[in-house]
């Protein structure tokens, strides 16, 4: 009966402590729908209280349009400009920052069909 209770006392210890150690996956939001693209979410815990934070965007199949997302923020954290079209429909932005914790604030760009006569500009806003 002792190694029994002191088995369980070495998993309850060990789930503790993994439950303190980094992810390694990202938890996804579901997909948000926009013109023509969606996007979403994700963050991962990297241990320490770091965490990992993720914009993700697509462009839908049969769209052959260009559009660059810009001024993206998460927060005060400044993103680069990214383009998605045709050749490359997906962009996944990443911000890392040691003083943000699983409520980071809220992601803000702009995006824009580029090379068109009259360009489309969308405003996102995403939590």
């Amino acid at each position: 009966m002792k190694y029994v209770a002191l088995f369980l006392l070495a998993l309850s210890l060990e789930a503790a402590t993994a439950s303190q150690k980094a992810d390694r996956t990202i938890t996804w939001r579901p997909w948000q729908d926009w013109a023509e693209f969606r996007l979403r979410t994700g963050d991962r815990y990297l241990g320490d209280e770091c965490w990992e934070h993720y914009l993700g965007f697509e462009l839908y199949r049969p769209s052959t349009k260009k559009i660059k997302i810009s001024m993206i923020y998460l927060g005060l954290e400044a993103v680069p400009d990214v383009v998605i079209a045709p050749g490359r429909r997906y962009a996944i932005l990443e911000v890392t920052n040691s003083n943000m914790t699983a409520h980071k604030g809220r992601w803000n760009w702009n995006a824009q069909e580029v090379q068109s006569t009259t360009p489309h500009s969308h405003v996102g806003l995403v939590e």
